[in-house]
């Protein structure tokens, strides 16, 4: 649960970034999801981009199904209800911009650390693994 905790904070963080436009960081269509398959860093990046424009069906996708991950996306829907809607328009429409280091890679296991590029932040660590030839997001871990 701490965890969780840490990791919606950081989440929430990521809403007082300066807007910064990339086409990177754009959410992804629900067809391209499907459709493509993904490297560990994209996978994160496309986690992020979706549960940061709260389309937790798409976020969904990156996820291996397990009791952590739903509590996540619960906590994630429970936020987004709390937030208004003149402010969530205005984290939907801001581009975020992190720093994504991919620390170990295997054919079946990935880790990719995520710092968002702001002071006093930490890093987020997204524990990954291959199912099905795509990679799916087994963990996060706020340090």
């Amino acid at each position: 649960m701490r965890r969780s905790i840490s990791f919606f904070a950081i989440l929430a963080l990521f809403a007082n970034c300066n807007n910064k436009s990339s086409d990177e960081t754009k959410s992804p269509k629900k067809a391209d999801v499907a459709e493509e398959s993904k490297s560990p860093k994209e996978t994160v990046q496309a986690y992020l981009s979706a549960t940061n424009h709260f389309d937790f069906e798409t976020a969904k996708k990156f996820l291996i199904s397990n009791k952590e991950n739903q509590m996540i996306l619960e906590t994630l829907k429970k936020m987004e209800k709390s937030i208004p809607d003149k402010e969530k328009t205005r984290f939907i429409d801001k581009e975020k911009k992190a720093s994504y280091f991919e620390k170990e890679i295997t054919d079946s296991t990935a880790q990719i650390i995520v710092t968002p590029d702001m002071d006093a932040v930490m890093p987020i660590e997204f524990n990954l693994k291959k199912v099905n030839n795509n990679w799916l997001i087994e963990s996060v871990i706020s340090h």
